[in-house]
C-alpha cells in the first residue's frame, strides 16, 4: 500500500517486488517505508523485514480448522 501511495513507485517498484517476496521466502513479512518533505509527495525509500513468530496455540487453531471445527 505504501509503494502504491508513492510518487516514484514506477521507479523503485521491481525492487521493492523482489525484497518482499526475498523476505516472504524466508518467512518474514514486509513493511515498506516512505516519507515526505513538508507538503511533498510521498518518496518510497525501502522495505523492512518483520518476523511474527506463531503463536502458541497456532497448531492447535490449525488442527481445529483441518477437523472443521
Amino acid at each position: 500500500m505504501i509503494l502504491e501511495l508513492s510518487a516514484n513507485a514506477t521507479q523503485v517498484k521491481p525492487a521493492a517486488e523482489k525484497a518482499v517476496n526475498d523476505f516472504a521466502a524466508r518467512g518474514f513479512r514486509s513493511l515498506g517505508v516512505a516519507r515526505a518533505e513538508g507538503e511533498g509527495d510521498w518518496q518510497f525509500l525501502g522495505v523492512l523485514p518483520l518476523f511474527d513468530p506463531p503463536r502458541d496455540d497456532a497448531k492447535a487453531t490449525i488442527a481445529r480448522a483441518a477437523d472443521g471445527r
